[in-house]
């Protein structure tokens, strides 16, 4: 939200009427959301609703969002880059072009991505204790390693947190989700390396991945000039919301499918470096499914601020073309071609049950009010029953990514506050991470305290048949109108649609 005093209220004006008549019906049972959402929840995703709308041009959409501003508060923050040499840059790119190989089906088109000639840049991030809100970031002579120094001498356990931020995959930034870092840093007593992963349109898929696996490799094997020691992959959590979390998950699957290929170490910075598995995989709201055709997206829309597609795939509203979207040539998704849809890496809902057997340990919160929430359902029970350890966390009536939107809120609070008990554990107290057959419904309206139900995992979410079924279905309307597209392109005829 633009925190422009003028723009906020050229925002809010216009919705006094809706907010006053929510506040009335909310309270008296009336309005269509009351059965799940109080009326904070209603009116704020209502005013969320009516951002996410917004027909702006792709480019000017992606500055606004990953414009910094500005470090101030209770957080450390230290900037690197990750910077990698030509033949280890060539050799990862390699390793995730043969693993999209690997569990593709033949049919699909994956462009090469370019190499990245700086690496990944990244910020280390840490709470900042004893300051006001608004203290500004100290100025030091050692500039940003003196910064990570100062953030390390804060922390009091060895938890790194690998985070991946969402933004659809074409939006946002580590400096926008710096409150959630630090919070999740804060509340773990360790420390996050949040990932600035190449974005879309410019740059689809697998680059963001290869960005991932960098990163990670950043971790474990660090230059000799880096702020950071080796660190274990014990000592290591991947977290995300929505995008990232879809790409924690599939570099989760691509290490799981490189082992399996009987690649276990990878060479980077003059190291031959384990494979070795992260301590934890966590999701906020994850984004499992990027062609968005699961009954919850369309059965929640109510519910949440991120509308459902059309029946044909496309958004209901899309952003104004310019420099970057459409693509040339015309792609289905900003994110990836059509023939991808269906591609584990890209869409982690399409693994088979089978592909993740001997995952770490995963954390999974999702609202029963979002979109998103069969998904995230059905890739937790899908690793459920193949023997995983799954902390499957469902909150009534909540919407898309609702701690990172209500963070003050009892519901916001114990969100975070869960996911950050995951991440310690794992890492922490790993003997006491146990395996159970029930995850936890969190009840709507907590005033005080959230309430939690046991739900069981065994048989949770939509039907494996209805969810292959539904995943076709969706790959074959896009490919045909991608298809229509790239014909038109070709001959002149007019531009791609979104």
């Amino acid at each position: 939200m633009d925190p422009n005093p003028l723009a906020l209220a050229r925002l809010l004006i216009p919705k006094i009427p809706f907010i006053l008549r929510t506040l009335l019906t909310n309270r008296l049972g009336w309005s269509p959301c009351s059965d799940k959402q109080d009326a904070q929840t209603e009116i704020v995703v209502e005013i969320v609703r009516s951002m996410f709308r917004s027909q702006k041009p792709v480019g000017e959409l992606q500055a606004g969002t990953t414009r910094d501003p500005g470090i101030k508060g209770a957080v450390w923050i230290a900037k690197v880059a990750c910077e990698v040499s030509d033949t280890d840059a060539n050799f990862v790119r390699d390793l995730v072009m043969r693993a999209v190989k690997e569990l593709g089906d033949g049919t699909e088109k994956v462009d090469l991505p370019e190499l990245n000639d700086v690496g990944v840049d990244g910020e280390w991030t840490g709470y900042r204790a004893g300051v006001a809100k608004n203290a500004p970031r100290p100025v030091l002579a050692g500039g940003e390693k003196e910064h990570y120094t100062s953030l390390m001498k804060e922390t009091t356990t060895p938890v790194t947190i690998l985070y991946f931020h969402g933004g659809a995959y074409f939006l946002l930034d580590p400096c926008s989700h710096r409150a959630l870092t630090s919070g999740l840093a804060k509340r773990t007593g360790g420390r996050c390396f949040s990932v600035r992963y190449r974005l879309a349109p410019r740059h689809a898929f697998p680059a963001q991945l290869i960005d991932a696996l960098t990163a990670y490799l950043y971790l474990l094997s660090p230059p000799p000039d880096a702020f950071h020691d080796p660190i274990p992959a014990s000592h290591i959590v991947f977290a995300g919301d929505s995008a990232g979390g879809n790409l924690a998950f599939a570099l989760a699957l691509l290490l799981l499918t490189l082992r399996r290929m009987g690649i276990n170490s990878i060479p980077f910075h003059g190291r031959d470096v384990p494979l070795d598995l992260p301590a934890g995989i966590s999701g906020n709201s994850p984004w499992l499914d990027i062609g968005r055709c699961m009954p919850s997206i369309n059965n929640n829309a109510k519910y949440d601020y991120l509308d459902p597609p059309a029946p044909s795939g496309l958004p209901i509203r899309s952003p104004a073309p310019d420099h970057l979207w459409p693509t040339t040539p015309p792609r289905a998704e900003i994110f990836c071609g059509a023939t991808l849809l269906c591609h584990p890496l890209v869409a982690p809902l399409a693994a088979s049950t089978e592909m993740w057997k001997d995952m770490p340990p995963v954390f999974i919160c999702v609202g029963s009010g979002e979109g998103l929430e069969d998904e995230g359902t059905v890739v937790a029970r899908r690793i459920w029953e193949v023997g995983g350890i799954v902390d499957f966390v469902l909150w009534e009536g909540q919407p898309h990514c609702f701690a990172m939107i209500f963070p003050t809120t009892i519901a916001g609070k114990e969100c975070l506050g869960l996911w950050a008990d995951f991440c310690r554990g794992v890492v922490v107290e790993p003997q006491t991470v146990k395996r159970t057959d029930s995850g936890r419904f969190g009840r709507a309206f907590a005033r005080e305290k959230v309430v939690f139900e046991r739900i069981g995992i065994e048989g949770m979410g939509v039907e494996d048949r209805v969810v292959e079924g539904r995943m076709r279905e969706m790959k074959r309307v896009a490919v045909e109108r991608e298809e229509v597209d790239v014909r038109e392109f070709e001959r002149g005829m007019g531009k791609s649609r979104l």
